[in-house]
């Protein structure tokens, strides 16, 4: 066991232990006690950081919330058009993605732990409402500034956010985005729609 050891980076070993025996096990088959094995830690050494199992599901709840949350953070706040805000964050999401190590199965853990958990269905829905309302802003901002045709932002904003979730769930899968090609075509097609300018446009309702 390593002496000495920071506590922050103490804290960081345990979760990175607890999120990869929950991806490999599933949350209820998991045991702290097997968290501890898998950090080289004593159980106690475990219960000192984190109160409980679901104490170590919600910390890494909150940590994936704040790794994938940051992009959409700085492009709300970026001082910049909607549509230049869209193709960062587009790109970002992208190369996050396409570039990690660990592919984000952990998100498609805490969908499947929604199923049958009233309170990380709570946390899950939180998660989505909050990417939806930022989404929402950035596609207001551009009707707002005349770059967007009038759209409802919110019906929009979800189904952007679920197309993220769908890449998401690709690279859960080993299937890693094309980041040049989505990229390109993928705001092409949000931007400057699917029809050709002088086809008449399929209707709505």
């Amino acid at each position: 066991m390593t002496k000495h050891q920071p506590e922050a980076e103490r804290r960081q070993q345990i979760l990175d232990a607890a999120r990869k025996l929950f991806v490999e096990r599933g949350f209820l088959a998991a045991r702290v006690e097997d968290v501890a094995e898998r950090a080289g830690l004593s159980k106690g050494a475990v219960y000192f950081y984190f109160a409980s199992k679901r104490a170590l599901f919600d910390a890494l709840a909150e940590e994936e919330l704040a790794r994938t949350s940051s992009f959409l953070v700085q492009a709300e706040a970026a001082p910049i058009p909607a549509g230049q805000k869209l193709m960062i964050m587009a790109r970002q999401y992208l190369d996050y993605f396409s570039g990690l190590e660990d592919p984000p199965r952990f998100f498609l853990l805490m969908s499947e732990q929604a199923i049958r958990d009233d309170l990380i269905r709570d946390r899950v829905q939180a998660i989505h409402r909050r990417y939806v309302q930022g989404l929402a802003n950035i596609i207001a901002q551009g009707v707002a500034e005349g770059a967007f045709r009038p759209v409802d932002p919110e019906s929009l904003s979800t189904l952007l956010k679920g197309l993220i979730d769908g890449i998401s769930g690709q690279a859960a899968a080993g299937i890693r985005p094309d980041v040049a090609r989505l990229t390109a075509a993928g705001m092409d097609i949000l931007l400057n729609g699917l029809l050709q300018p002088t086809h008449p446009r399929a209707p709505t309702s």
